[in-house]
């Protein structure tokens, strides 16, 4: 077999790898967009609203966070932690604090999956072991 034809089968073998393990990615990704969706319905709505845009000067967007697009632990440490310093938002500082809920990492993780995925929001699926990578001091 030459050259050429042993790195063609190569790619077309990666290839087909890539895509079987895409679809798995998906369904994983849209599982705990579901519970995320679920569970951000029973603890964050009543003061981030239903379409993620909080209340101007007082809660902080979700949606369309540039906060959020700094880094995913700004999403992930107000729900592990609480916060109780000020933060900007997308220009707009808020000194409102936030409670931590009291839920688990894999919760922290479908919650963060489906804010980071909603409302225009670009994200990806957030794994139980980013959230537990991320300590009180962040």
């Amino acid at each position: 077999m030459t050259y050429k034809r042993t790195r063609f089968i190569s790619v077309i073998l990666i290839t087909i790898n890539l895509l079987a393990w895409l679809p798995q990615q998906d369904k994983k990704l849209q599982e705990s967009m579901v519970r995320g969706k679920e569970l951000y319905g029973e603890l964050c709505i009543t003061c981030h609203l239903a379409d993620g845009k909080g209340t101007p000067g007082t809660i902080p967007p979700l949606a369309g966070s540039s906060y959020f697009a700094k880094k995913i632990t700004n999403a992930i440490y107000p729900q592990k932690f609480g916060l109780n310093e000020p933060i900007v938002v997308n220009g707009v500082k808020y000194t409102a604090p936030m409670p931590p809920p009291g839920i688990s990492d894999e919760e922290i993780a479908d919650i963060t999956t489906y804010i980071t995925n909603s409302w225009g929001n670009k994200g990806k699926l957030i794994t139980v072991k980013e959230v537990q990578k991320v300590a009180i001091n962040k």
